[in-house]
């Protein structure tokens, strides 16, 4: 299939990565080893597929669109690349791939909860090419305009830093925005970083619940010890009662600040 003979779905918001010298900056970003098993989400046309596969020792990679199957299939039959079909969020939530690193030419649509499935997968680093306005959220600080809870939730998590800014121009077919590489390292959890993670990883549930569970979790407490901690705080009950998806930034920020003038 010739790259110009596939026709992009609009409703799997796909853009195909065609920049040979921006593929291998991604590639050189990741910082690749034989030893590596890479994770790799939206093979696409299998641009950076190729390119990844060279440089790993084992490639798991993710693709919804199974148009491209046969022409995959075939392109890397006898290499050491495994196909999964499939939703990417909805295969690592079921799943339990092991793999080093992560690399994502991903969809955009899927960006945030791309995000939110990562916070829990194991990793030493992933490289993600995200809209660029979506990096800007994602690494503001609180002190700028759109610091938000994706801003918190993934600083808890990761250390992020911004490596390339990559033009519409790179993409076929062009897309409205442009876009940024990222990488993610996982860091130590520190401070409230502790709290927020445990908060983030219980999302389902009142926050009254999450809060103690998270201080139990952390600080070796019983459940009663933590009722009674949790008590001191003073949140408002309506907070308390409601779900941690559903609480306002400005009350999560408050809750956060309450554990770190009692701590």
């Amino acid at each position: 299939m010739a790259r110009s003979a596939f026709f992009q779905d609009p409703d799997l918001d796909q853009v195909f990565l065609r920049d040979e010298a921006v593929l291998e900056k991604i590639v050189g970003f990741a910082g690749l080893k034989k030893t590596d098993t890479v994770l790799e989400i939206g093979a696409g046309p299998g641009n950076l597929t190729e390119k990844l596969s060279s440089k790993c020792g084992k490639l798991i990679s993710i693709e919804i669109d199974e148009r491209l199957k046969p022409v995959l299939e075939e392109k890397f039959r006898g290499k050491n690349v495994r196909f999964i079909w499939g939703n990417a969020i909805a295969v690592l939530s079921k799943e339990k791939l092991r793999y080093d690193k992560l690399v994502a030419n991903s969809p955009y649509a899927i960006c945030e909860p791309l995000m939110h499935t990562l916070f829990t997968q194991k990793f030493s680093s992933a490289v993600l090419t995200l809209p660029w306005r979506f990096v800007e959220r994602l690494a503001a600080n609180p002190e700028e305009g759109y610091y938000s809870k994706l801003s918190l939730f993934s600083q808890s998590f990761f250390r992020i830093e911004t490596l390339l800014r990559i033009e519409k121009d790179a993409w076929h077919p062009r897309p409205d925005t442009a876009s940024m590489v990222v990488k993610l390292t996982p860091k130590k959890p520190e401070g409230s970083d502790v709290l927020v993670r445990e908060i983030v990883l219980q999302d389902d549930k009142k926050l009254r619940n999450a809060l103690r569970e998270a201080l139990m979790n952390t600080g070796a407490k019983t459940k009663r010890s933590a009722r009674e901690e949790l008590e001191k705080l003073g949140i408002r009950e309506k907070i308390l009662d409601r779900k941690v998806s559903e609480i306002p930034f400005d009350d999560l920020q408050d809750v956060i600040r309450r554990f770190d003038n009692a701590g």
